[in-house]
Order: structure tokens, then C-alpha cells, then sequence
């Protein structure tokens, strides 16, 4: 099979979650015999490179394509001209929309920018969230329209959440596929081999990711923290991330780590006794949280005990108790949570093992790139099938 893959990014090395997610399906693809010709992204491995800045780059990228899938993320379409393009020149080739967010995702700043805390913000704080989501409703409106219009066009969708599937559904797509987000597939004497660099014998909670972003749960993680240095102030915290930001929690029992690349993050959620993923509600939307946190299932693919947010995403596909720890999304239930594991190693150690079985047989790459492809054939093959 020839795909066409478009995604508005240069993806490799990766440096974010919309970076890995590119990255993997692309690779995985391959790795199963198909074609895949990507666009204005010469750094990714193995693909077929068009450029659409040069004369008939375009017109030929979709030419060597069979079927097209085309990422559709928070970013407007309305700012990325090549997805229409793209669609306009597709013909009868079938088009698949990967979607991770809807356009009013953007509204993420305006209502949560503010809480770097559960305390009371600043009337001036505030105003600006107001004055963010004042600005951004009208160009929301006709974004989600644009989307309507074009969505016209689209044979089927592959939504990273359940949510995004009534997302999905409410543009005008009737055919959808729940795929979550995957995690590595690392191997038990691998995670052991990692886990033999463990120096620090302190209970180790790790948070891995971006910390420029108020929907990362910094805010909760930070007041948790707090709440730990008195009644549990032999717990250690380790924040692996890019960048520092005003939302990256300190104190003397915090460690921050930048700059990590893929073998030190992976390292680090090995050697630590439980991770944790926090993500707030999207209370301004009508999917609520419509997510599907990537260092969550890179959590579980290292064996390491996961506590996260009971909702969303995280709430449909774990099980509380067998392969994670859910959580409301406060500090005294989070910090419950891994004082239950830190009082209790081996239950840590089984959830962790349990989280692992799922990557292994389900929440990975290659079932996801398999997944991705069958969709595609079917519509392909459908196409080729003469009408009764």
C-alpha cells in the first residue's frame, strides 16, 4: 500500500509527543512492507520525501499516494494550506483524518493558563484567561466550520480517544477508529538492565514531559509535593523535562532533570518506584478530556507503577487497581496513592508487571501502525469493489 502521510512537522528526532506519535506510525508502517511518502519533512527515516515548496511537488506527492491520512491536531487548517491542498487534489483517493484535538483545544491556555496552583490566582491572571478566550471563540468558530466543510471529504477518522470519536462524529464522519497513543516495546531484561543504574534507594516518583504546557498537571504534581514534605518526607520527586517554566514544582525534595534524551527518559521512568500522569479536566469542552497522554503508556512499556487521573482516556482503559493507580485530581488522594506503593513494594511491583502485559499485547506501536493499515486497506479495498 502507497500512503500518503501529512502532519505539518519535522518529526525526527522527536521532540514531543506529536513528534514521537509521526515518528512511530511511520516507522511501524514500513516495518510492515507499505510505502509511506511524507511532505516537507526530509528528516524522517526510510519515507518518501516531497517537497511542496517545489514546482509540482505537490501534484506529485499526491500522485504516488493511494490513500492519504492527514493529521489533524489544535493547530487551525485554516493556518495550514496544505492539508486543503492536499484534499483538493485527492481525487477518488480516500482520505483518512487522524485526529488528536479539537480546534477548541486552544481554549486550554485561556482556562487553565492561570492555576499554576489550587489556590486562589490573581484577579489580573484572571482577566487575562478572560481576554485569551474572548480573542480566541470567533476564530474557533470558523475553524470548526472549516472542519465541518472539509470534513465532507473524509472517508473515515482515526481518533486517539473515545472523545474524539463524538468529536469526530459531530463534524460529519461517519466511520471511526479508537486508537490510543502506544508505548515502546521493551523487553524485561532490558527494563532490568536500565533499572541496575538506579543509585538513589528513596521512594522515586518521576514526572517525564513538557513543562511549558498548564494541561500537563504540574499545578497538582506541585501541591502534592508540598503536601509530601510532611507526611511523607522520605518521598522523592523527579521532574525529567525540556525546559524550566513557572509550572515546574520545587522544593528540597524535588529533583529537576533537563534535557534528557530518549535513553536517559527512559532510564529514568525505569528507575523510579512510580510515575505519575496528571492531566486536568477540559471542563470548557463537550468531550471533556480528550486526550490520550503518551507518557503514560511510556510509563507502563518500563514496568514502572502508574497513578493517574481518573478520567478521560485514563479512566476508560486502565483498570484501577490491577494495572494503575486512578486518581482524583487531588493532592491528598494523589499522595495516598504512592504512599499505598511506597508502603507496599511488591503491590508497585504488580502494577507495574500488569502495565507491562498491556503494552506487550495491546497499547503499542506496531499494533497501532497494524490497526492503521487495516483501516486503510478496507477502504481501499472498498473502493476497488464493483457496486452491487
Amino acid at each position: 500500500m502507497r500512503i500518503g502521510y501529512v502532519y505539518e512537522l519535522q518529526a525526527y528526532p522527536p521532540r514531543g509527543g506529536n513528534h514521537r506519535h509521526a515518528y512511530e506510525i511511520t516507522q511501524r508502517l514500513i516495518d510492515l512492507g507499505h510505502e509511506v511518502a511524507v511532505l516537507d519533512d526530509p528528516t524522517m527515516p526510510r519515507a518518501h520525501h516531497y517537497d511542496s515548496q517545489q514546482a509540482g511537488g505537490l501534484e506529485a506527492f499526491v500522485e504516488a499516494c493511494e490513500v492519504l491520512c492527514l493529521r489533524i491536531d489544535a493547530r487551525f487548517l485554516g493556518n495550514l494550506p496544505r492539508i486543503q491542498q492536499c484534499m483538493a487534489l485527492a481525487g477518488e483517493r480516500p482520505v483518512v483524518w487522524e485526529i488528536n484535538a479539537p480546534a477548541s483545544e486552544a481554549l486550554a491556555f485561556s482556562w487553565l493558563g492561570g492555576r499554576t496552583s489550587n489556590r486562589r490566582e490573581s484577579p489580573v491572571r484572571w482577566l487575562r484567561r478572560w481576554f485569551h478566550a474572548a480573542r480566541q471563540k470567533g476564530r474557533i468558530h470558523r475553524e470548526e466550520q472549516l472542519r465541518k466543510q472539509l470534513a465532507s471529504q473524509v472517508a473515515a477518522a482515526i481518533c486517539v480517544s473515545s472523545a474524539l470519536e463524538g468529536y469526530a462524529r459531530w463534524l460529519g464522519i461517519g466511520e471511526t477508529l479508537m486508537l490510543p497513543n502506544g508505548g515502546p516495546l521493551l523487553s524485561q531484561e532490558e527494563i532490568q538492565r536500565r533499572r541496575s543504574r538506579r543509585r538513589d534507594p528513596r521512594f522515586t516518583v518521576l514526572y517525564s514531559g513538557s513543562a511549558l504546557y498548564p494541561w500537563q498537571g504540574l499545578n497538582y504534581l506541585a501541591d502534592t509535593i508540598r503536601l509530601a514534605r510532611h507526611r511523607a518526607p522520605d518521598m522523592h520527586f523527579v521532574i525529567a523535562t525540556n525546559q524550566q517554566s513557572e509550572y515546574v514544582p520545587q522544593g528540597d525534595n524535588v529533583t529537576v532533570i533537563e534535557g534528557l534524551d530518549r535513553e536517559g527518559i527512559l532510564d529514568a521512568i525505569c528507575c523510579a518506584d512510580a510515575c505519575v500522569a496528571l492531566p486536568p479536566e477540559h471542563f470548557w469542552l463537550p468531550y471533556g478530556f480528550h486526550g490520550s497522554p503518551m507518557k503514560l503508556f511510556e510509563y507502563m512499556a518500563c514496568g514502572t507503577a502508574v497513578v493517574t487521573s481518573r478520567l478521560g482516556q485514563m479512566k476508560e482503559l486502565l483498570r484501577d487497581g490491577e494495572d494503575a493507580l486512578l486518581c482524583d485530581n487531588h493532592p491528598e488522594d494523589i499522595l495516598n496513592k504512592l504512599m499505598q506503593l511506597q508502603a507496599r513494594p511488591e503491590r508497585a511491583s504488580q502494577l507495574g508487571m500488569a502495565g507491562w502485559q498491556r503494552i506487550q499485547q495491546e497499547l503499542n506501536w506496531p499494533e497501532n501502525a497494524r490497526r492503521t493499515a487495516g483501516l486503510l486497506q478496507s477502504l481501499l479495498d472498498r473502493q476497488s469493489s464493483p457496486a452491487p
